[in-house]
């Protein structure tokens, strides 16, 4: 069987989201910061793949409407001191990509993964307190800390990549 080119170049535009998220998520458990240039990778990309995987420009105007949305509303949570700069970034690419379709489950897999996140960190934590800090590696000694940040990443990189499948321009031939 032989795939149409705009589903091949769908497949690879998952696999360098995918990577993105993975990239974002780990960095931000290394250093709790996800960098301006790496969201701008992040919405680069997705502006660079739209048009090859298929989508018109209803389309992408849908997606980069619900990014304008997204930007706004967690900017807002920044401001109100509820969500990391870098964090409120990601989730205005994050939801580029993802467009109109897949964002309440975007939303509802990454509070749940959030959720998760901040109840192991909360029992690491209290194992750590009570056993001491790991030794090495220094990432892990610092997110073992009391007062450190949630890596907020992992979750929204996660939730990203679980909610995928129903934006508009996913594979179809992948299930």
């Amino acid at each position: 069987m032989t795939l149409p080119l705009p589903a091949i170049i769908s497949i690879c535009g998952l696999l360098v989201f995918a990577g993105l998220m993975v990239w974002a998520a780990i960095g931000d458990v290394r250093s709790f910061r996800i960098t301006n240039k790496l969201n701008l990778c992040i919405a680069a990309a997705f502006l660079a793949f739209a048009v090859p995987m298929g989508m018109g420009w209803v389309d992408i105007m849908g997606h980069m409407k619900v990014a304008l949305v997204t930007i706004v509303i967690t900017m807002s949570m920044f401001l109100a001191g509820v969500f990391g700069g870098g964090d409120a970034k990601m989730t205005g690419a994050v939801a580029l990509w993802l467009g109109p379709s897949a964002m309440i489950p975007f939303i509802y897999y990454t509070a749940l993964s959030g959720g998760v996140l901040v109840l192991l960190l909360i029992l690491g934590r209290k194992l750590a307190t009570r056993h001491g800090l790991p030794r090495s590696p220094k990432w892990a000694r610092r997110m073992m800390r009391k007062h450190s940040a949630v890596p907020y990443g992992v979750a929204l990189g996660l939730g990203a990549l679980i909610a995928v499948p129903q934006a508009v321009w996913f594979p179809d031939h992948l299930f």
